[in-house]
């Protein structure tokens, strides 16, 4: 059997290289300004008029003083008849010191002495409140329109403090090659 020439191609491809170097930006921004403002609601409170009823009479019946013209007019009569008893009373020693004349010292003891004994009841008066009653509504009306707030923002535009540009650079690392050989018998070109 016989074979044809023999050939050896090779191929060599081409490469390239680059060599990339980073870039770096740094920047700076400010914060921005604010105001921020909160105006105060409108607010407007009614309160009805109503007045106070205070009825102490059970207090007073308890007391025993009752309405203030009986009480008036029991005082007056009291004072009447402590005043004819103390006057009474005078007579009676007046009438008695002329009767018996060393009889003044025993008088003096008796008036001093019989007014010290007293005789004392504890109790709680009253034993009942007054009635106190509000008349009219107790509750306000209130009526409140609140505001919104107010805001006012000022940006600040961004700088750039730092800028270094990437780089890119290309060579050829390996050049492109065909290379055709012959590699068979010599005598078929002989």
């Amino acid at each position: 059997m016989r074979l044809g020439p023999l050939i050896s191609i090779q191929i060599t491809p081409a490469k390239l290289g680059l060599d990339v170097s980073l870039g770096s930006m740094r920047l700076a921004q400010d914060h921005a300004s604010m105001t921020l403002e909160q105006p105060q609601a409108v607010m407007r409170v009614q309160n009805p008029s109503g007045h106070l009823q205070i009825d102490n009479s059970a207090v007073r019946q308890e007391l025993g003083v009752g309405s203030q013209l009986v009480s008036a007019r029991e005082q007056a009569a009291a004072s009447i008849r402590t005043a004819q008893q103390g006057a009474a009373r005078r007579a009676q020693e007046g009438d008695r010191m002329m009767r018996q004349p060393q009889v003044i010292g025993t008088i003096a003891k008796e008036t001093n002495y019989s007014s010290a004994e007293v005789e004392t009841n504890v109790g709680l008066i009253p034993r009942s409140r007054p009635d106190i009653t509000y008349v009219g509504d107790p509750k306000p009306r209130i009526d409140a329109i609140p505001q919104a707030p107010r805001l006012q923002v000022t940006p600040h535009p961004a700088r750039i403090e730092d800028f270094n540009p990437a780089a890119i650079n290309a060579y050829l690392r390996q050049r492109d090659s065909v290379k055709i050989e012959y590699i068979g018998p010599r005598e078929i070109w002989a």
